[in-house]
């Protein structure tokens, strides 16, 4: 499965997972698009190297088990979210597309809807 991985990224997934990141985060500009923004940066690991959604590249089990106040999640997107999604969605894809640091940037991917939006469901 690794060898298949690693021929779909070098082939497809680099330019592929960059447009579904851009598309992603386009959709998180709009109130509407927030929830499938979302969804789409939570797939985002599958879309660069075909890795199963909810397989962790590194773990880290450190995720409360309730959701934040839907009032700071908002302000949060506002204030920090924005810059802080797009530093990490850049810094994860470029760590992927480096190769030898792939599973940190599929680490780094991993954490994007979480640095955008506070929430604690992604995979």
């Amino acid at each position: 499965m690794l060898i298949l991985q690693l021929l779909y990224f070098l082939t497809i997934g680099w330019w592929f997972g960059g447009l579904a990141a851009i598309l992603g985060y386009l959709l998180c500009s709009t109130i509407i698009g927030l929830p499938f923004g979302v969804v789409l940066l939570n797939r985002l690991p599958t879309f660069v190297f075909l890795r199963e959604p909810g397989e962790e590249v590194y773990s880290d089990h450190t995720h409360p088990s309730e959701e934040l106040p839907l009032l700071l999640r908002i302000v949060w997107f506002f204030v920090i979210g924005w810059t802080l999604g797009m530093a990490a969605l850049v810094v994860g894809y470029a760590l992927v597309l480096t190769v030898i640091f792939l599973p940190f940037g599929l680490w780094v991917l991993n954490r994007v809807p979480k640095m955008l939006t506070l929430s604690m469901h992604y995979g």
